[in-house]
């Protein structure tokens, strides 16, 4: 809650500048940040700065998404922004409060889209990982023993025809 009176201003500043830009306001949910050095009590949060800046490069502006936090919280969240990044990152797909927000979100989103109204979601590397679970309700990775293991890459047939390897020598 100590970022709770903070973020509603945050958000009543940017509902009062959402009439004047066309500039989309999109959420990029946090993660804990896991360093003994700079994170020893294990509270603290982060969002990389090449998600912020991804979103802003694309015109966006950018609002943090706290991990745990209350169903009321992201609901306020989900109702003043536009959509929501999950970026990656290494939070737990078993129980994390990363994946309580994506889950709180997820299904608020899903309702969104049956009231028609749509509302993206992003996610990269943990964050797809995150939604492909929560689109299917269950863990979809499985431990592989291929780490380190270079393998051959085998080409379907009209890979050159495809706007990725059209260029490659024969």
């Amino acid at each position: 809650m100590r970022y709770g009176a903070a973020l509603l201003v945050c958000f009543a500043a940017l509902a009062a500048c959402a009439e004047a830009t066309k500039r989309p306001i999109i959420g990029i949910v946090a993660q804990h940040l896991y360093s003994r050095t700079f994170n020893p009590d294990r509270t603290s949060t982060y969002i990389a700065a090449s998600y912020v800046k991804f979103i802003e490069a694309a015109g966006g502006r950018v609002v943090p998404i706290f991990v745990n936090q209350t169903e009321d919280y992201y609901r306020k969240v989900f109702n003043s922004v536009n959509g929501v990044l999950f970026p990656g990152g290494q939070a737990d797909l078993e129980s994390s409060g990363y994946l309580e927000a994506a889950k709180i979100i997820f299904d608020l989103a899903v309702q969104a889209h049956k009231n028609g109204t749509e509302f993206p979601l992003w996610g990269t590397c943990l964050g797809f990982e995150a939604l492909s679970r929560l689109a299917i309700d269950k863990l979809v990775l499985r431990h592989c023993f291929a780490e380190d293991l270079p393998l051959p890459l085998n080409f379907t047939s009209g890979f050159r025809e495809s706007r990725l390897f059209d260029g490659l020598p024969r």
